[in-house]
């Protein structure tokens, strides 16, 4: 065969895969760098009825779906004040997860709302107070007999066979809304002199910076006595952290101080919470996290599919997909089991997830 005869039975021959493949798009894996890419979805415990029969043909509708995309790891929220069913929930997700090589890990929200009940209900002062006085139904984690509250729920996790814990709402509330109850003021005040009552809110003063940083600091010891809690378990399991993804901006407005986390090593694994269909800004703050972690802990970017920040689209969820590994992430999460349709799958499971 003449050379000009080869060339052009390759040319055709490479024509025709660019005409059936619709081009020649490939979607890069991490996988490729030998370690398997973390897949994780975030679920809600009450994705799952009340009755026994319902909730595990549900789970295992559900799981059954996810092995198709190569699903490894479910965070499931977890309301332990929940009324009880008839069956042991979390035991149930555990066993049926675990027969399809999923690994859980249930999620505690200890600065999200809390019912005004049962123990809680008889500690008030665990709650956070505003500058009048008024009382917020949120744990105040300055607080340490609120913290040793929120340390007990999760060692009740602690005794079932899970593969890690996870912290959502790992924070105070939007907005600055530290608790000026008499303890936690003297508290401070031990420390720096005043009050932060004494200081104008939002001022700019020193006093008033040192009170933000002195709360963050709070959430910090929180972190830091979660990870002690899981070692002196025995079990060798890791604590992931759902986080805002502006670093800055979280430690003033919610005093979630992720980046001394990560350099102090008390989380595992990072999910920072990017619910943006702005790709730009998506690659933006998968970016700085990857940077900021720099190796020291794995970066989960976690896309949201429906979100009360966003409505995104299948292609640009598989977008996103692309641009976590493009910026060096090891993983990614969606947000969240309720939102992750089949739309949503059958999309991933054609391009950047196809094998599965």
């Amino acid at each position: 065969m003449s050379r000009v005869l080869r060339f052009s039975t390759f040319f055709f021959l490479l024509g025709m895969l660019v005409i059936i493949t619709g081009g020649l798009k490939t979607y890069p894996s991490f996988q490729s760098a030998g370690k398997e890419e973390v897949r994780a979805v975030f679920l809600h415990d009450s994705m799952f009825g009340a009755e026994k029969e319902e909730a595990v043909s549900k789970m295992k509708n559900i799981l059954s779906r996810y092995t198709e995309i190569g699903i490894n790891n479910i965070l499931c929220f977890y309301d332990l004040s929940r009324k009880p069913r008839e069956y042991d929930f979390l035991e149930a997700l555990l066993e049926k997860a675990h027969l399809h090589g999923i690994k859980v890990h249930p999620i505690l929200h200890p600065g999200y709302r809390v019912r005004l009940e049962g123990e809680i209900k008889q500690h008030p002062e665990w709650l956070i107070r505003g500058t009048k006085g008024e009382i917020y139904s949120h744990l105040n984690l300055a607080n340490p007999d609120a913290r040793d509250y929120a340390l007990r729920q999760i060692a009740k996790i602690l005794d079932y066979d899970v593969d890690g814990i996870n912290q959502d709402y790992i924070r105070l509330p939007i907005g600055q809304r530290f608790s000026y109850d008499e303890d936690t003021c003297n508290a401070f005040k031990k420390e720096f002199g005043q009050s932060p009552l004494d200081v104008v809110h939002d001022s700019g003063e020193i006093i008033w910076c040192e009170w933000i940083k002195w709360n963050a600091a709070q959430i910090t010891t929180f972190v830091r006595e979660t990870k002690a809690l899981i070692k002196k378990s025995g079990k060798n399991i890791p604590l992931s952290v759902d986080v805002f993804p502006d670093l800055e901006s979280a430690k003033v407005e919610i005093a979630q101080d992720w980046g001394k986390w990560v350099q102090e090593g008390i989380v595992d694994i990072l999910y920072p919470m990017i619910y943006t269909n702005n790709l730009d800004l998506f690659r933006k703050y998968v970016k700085d996290a990857v940077y900021i972690t720099n190796g020291k802990c794995p970066v989960y970017p976690t896309i949201a599919c429906i979100s009360s920040h966003n409505k995104n689209t299948p292609e640009g969820v598989v977008r996103s997909v692309e641009i976590s590994r493009e910026e060096g992430a090891e993983g990614v999460g969606f947000f969240s089991g309720y939102s992750l349709t089949d739309e949503f799958i059958n999309k991933l499971k054609s391009t950047v997830f196809i094998g599965y």
